[in-house]
């Protein structure tokens, strides 16, 4: 993920001409965003928010769900010491799914 610092002023509008700008300015962010980028938004001269790809944002969701699950970071840590690495969320999930099969009473 590539992350360039942009000014993107929120203050408030004071002309036709300063709105023209801003406009652009968000245009700028929007379409960057779509292209990967991480763009952030000042405002008062402070960093208040960043513009993020949307599937950026899905994953780091994803990622604090999983880090806030006490119970898959203990299965990560235990699949960790007894079988090869994982890469990747389909793999994890894959491994996931394997071992629910393995694990679920025969019907």
């Amino acid at each position: 993920m590539s992350e360039q610092h942009t000014s993107v002023s929120a203050d408030a509008l004071h002309t036709l001409h300063a709105a023209s700008e801003q406009a652009a300015r968000w245009e700028d962010a929007v379409r960057r965003a779509e292209n990967g980028e991480t763009v952030a938004v000042i405002a008062h001269g402070e960093h208040v928010a960043d513009v993020v790809p949307s599937g950026e944002l899905e994953r780091l969701r994803e990622t604090i769900e999983v880090l806030s699950d006490s119970d898959a970071m203990r299965d990560l840590a235990e699949a960790r010491s007894t079988e090869p690495d994982l890469v990747g969320v389909d793999a994890i999930r894959a491994e996931l799914a394997a071992r629910i099969a393995r694990e679920a009473p025969s019907q």
